[in-house]
């Protein structure tokens, strides 16, 4: 897929982040990376560099995000059919995979300055809220994806099926960690106290339902009908033009000379139950620290009819639950929860 930053829409229904991708030096190293994942793979339904270029930008970004993450896994990528996204193999194994997000309204009331004035004020209040609905529009998003029924299709039968989901629903849905994710697929909080540094305690509260300004959706999706059918779902909150810009520049996609400081909290795997670490560190141009599967997790249902294989993937983290009925799993040693990354071009 060549060509991608050919206009086929009129400068007005360009997208503001596909300008601000094109148009901006300090994205320069974005561009080239994306443009360089782009010449990979085919564009199965023709729509893929109009969407990009407009409405659908977040959207196609996780795909392009999805397609290199499940390349450097070495997964093979069978273009064979229009649906769902993703049909993978690997060692004989194959899966396929539905991606999804939680997009942006044209009327938003949660808007950047909103939100950053909450956070300012630490309004409490706004701040749950904001909370309650990110689980309500993620919960949204995988119900509707639920409602396509990609189980019957003749092609996936008998097949584990994935549903794969980021938020992109508001300037905070990023910055709040998967947990709230997991307490919605799982309906269980997982709570603790924080002793001398360690988190220790820990509880598992069951939580039934999600409630935001009226409406009322129900916890644990993994438990819902027709939600046996869907084998995994695939979540990260590290799919932006600024993860791009970070790994395009280092690996060397660009002549400028930028700055590019990112901040944020990561696992600390120091020793037993210790809370996260704040991090922060320059990216350096041909210094590579950072990959694809960094902030990516793969939930598991319990009560999936085809279970997805958990050994499929490499240094990635996963959470299932085992025969005793607790979280169990594999916790990627390099795992940040969520970042923020700023600079300039110099």
């Amino acid at each position: 897929m060549k060509n991608i930053y050919d206009l086929l829409v009129s400068e007005e229904k360009l997208h503001e982040r596909f300008k601000l991708l094109t148009e901006t030096g300090f994205f320069e190293p974005a561009k080239n990376i994306i443009e360089n994942i782009c010449n990979l793979f085919e564009d199965k339904d023709g729509n893929f560099i109009k969407d990009f270029q407009s409405t659908g930008f977040d959207a196609r970004l996780w795909e392009i995000y999805l397609f290199i993450f499940l390349h450097e896994n070495n997964f093979e990528q069978i273009d064979d059919v229009n649906r769902p996204d993703f049909h993978v193999q690997k060692n004989g194994y194959d899966f396929f995979i539905e991606a999804s997000l939680s997009s942006e309204k044209e009327v938003e009331r949660y808007s950047r300055e909103f939100i950053r004035e909450a956070v300012e004020k630490k309004d409490l209040k706004i701040q749950k809220e904001l909370i309650d609905y990110y689980s309500i529009r993620m919960g949204s998003v995988l119900y509707s994806k639920l409602n396509k029924r990609y189980w019957e299709l003749d092609w996936v039968k008998d097949k584990p099926l994935v549903f794969a989901v980021t938020p992109s629903h508001n300037y905070i849905s990023k910055f709040i960690p998967d947990a709230k994710i997991m307490e919605y697929l799982y309906g269980v909080k997982i709570t603790s106290d924080e002793i001398d540094g360690l988190l220790l305690n820990a509880k598992n509260v069951v939580v039934e339902e999600h409630i935001h300004e009226g409406k009322i959706i129900p916890s644990n999706f993994f438990s819902q009908p027709d939600t046996e059918n869907v084998s995994a779902v695939i979540f990260s909150n590290n799919c932006d033009l600024h993860k791009f810009n970070r790994m395009g520049f280092e690996h060397n996609l660009s002549n400028r000379n930028l700055i590019i400081i990112r901040s944020g909290y990561e696992y600390d795997d120091s020793k037993p139950n210790t809370k996260a670490k704040d991090f922060t560190y320059q990216v350096k141009k041909g210094e590579v620290t950072e990959n694809w599967a960094e902030s990516l997790t793969i939930y598991h249902n319990p009560n999936a009819k085809i279970k997805l294989d958990t050994t499929i993937f490499e240094n990635v983290k996963q959470i299932w639950v085992n025969e005793k009925g607790e979280f169990d799993g594999i916790m990627n040693k390099k795992f940040i929860f969520h970042s923020i990354t700023g600079g300039s071009e110099i």
